[in-house]
């Protein structure tokens, strides 16, 4: 009886105080408790209506979340979904406008774990903003990082509809792929100095989704330095790196672009001699977000066509 009372005074109030009823119902809908990738639980009183994202990636991952219109602020390059171009920016991964976030007013910011400088978010602790640290390390990871995101934001329907749609895709390539015969990659990250990644990076797991191993795979730092001569000698079946992104996911065979074509001196690397120097669209397979997944297709699609070439067979 009470309960009902209480709904109809409720209902009245909120025909002459739209404003009353919209709080009453944000107030009331306390937002569950989640875990972060830092071991951190954050517990909102409501689920989140002004989100500053401080990754590109963080920033798809929350428009695929459904909760692209709670982002009042975001980094350079968060420039996807479209929609992303037109939000403020506070800075870089590297170098954050604390004025200007505290003037968007948020209550939430995701942060970039081990991606954003500790010093700058040392100083944005100091403005006492709820923060959600997220790094997926593999490519299962991402769904998970969907839905916790739903959960901060009140969008829960759409984030677990997008992880669904994302694990049966992922599912699907592995089962096209991951039984291929394996070919030895090596995946540049820069070239000055020479970085690759080990496989504790995601990028080393779309690899291995492919079929792929990298050869530099066991390495105990995630994104190694290493020498020309040590490359080399792992003797691998594909180099691959990273192309300016222009809008296209397949992966391109172009040995003689600038940040690979010094390895064309190397005649006798299996790599060189067959040919097998790809490049792949450089935000999809860098950003630790749903787009992941094109950038899976890609170098999957980029090995067959590599063990084709080399008649590898199983």
């Amino acid at each position: 009886m009470l309960m009902s009372l209480t709904k109809t005074v409720v209902r009245r109030l909120g025909c002459f105080l739209p404003g009353f009823a919209a709080a009453l119902t944000i107030t009331s809908m306390h937002a569950a408790p989640v875990k972060d990738d830092a071991g951190h639980t954050l517990d909102l009183p409501h689920p989140a209506m002004r989100v500053i994202s401080l990754a590109p990636s963080l920033t798809e991952m929350l428009y695929e979340a459904g909760g692209g219109d709670k982002m009042v602020g975001d980094v350079e390059y968060s420039d996807f979904p479209p929609a992303a171009l037109k939000v403020q920016k506070v800075g870089s991964n590297q170098k954050l406008d604390l004025e200007r976030i505290a003037m968007l007013k948020p209550d939430l910011i995701l942060v970039w774990y081990h991606g954003n400088a500790l010093r700058e978010i040392e100083r944005l602790t100091a403005l006492g903003i709820p923060m959600f640290y997220l790094e997926p390390h593999t490519i299962s990871d991402i769904p998970g990082a969907l839905e916790r995101l739903g959960q901060l934001v009140g969008s829960e329907k759409i984030a677990q509809e997008a992880a669904q749609r994302f694990r049966a895709r992922h599912a699907a390539l592995r089962a096209q792929y991951s039984n291929r015969p394996p070919l030895r990659v090596f995946y540049q990250i820069a070239g000055k100095p020479l970085l690759t990644i080990n496989d504790k990076q995601i990028i080393s797991d779309v690899i291995n989704l492919c079929g792929g191993i990298n050869v530099f795979g066991s390495e105990a730092m995630l994104v190694p330095q290493l020498s020309t001569e040590s490359v080399v000698a792992r003797d691998p079946d594909v180099i691959m790196a990273a192309r300016i992104s222009d809008g296209q996911s397949a992966a391109v065979r172009n040995p003689d672009a600038a940040n690979v074509k010094s390895w064309s001196v190397f005649s006798g690397m299996k790599a060189i001699r067959n040919g097998q120097v790809w490049l792949v669209s450089g935000d999809e397979i860098s950003r630790h977000g749903p787009r992941i997944l094109d950038a899976a297709q890609a170098v999957c699609t980029a090995l067959d066509s590599a063990r084709a070439a080399m008649g590898v067979t199983k």
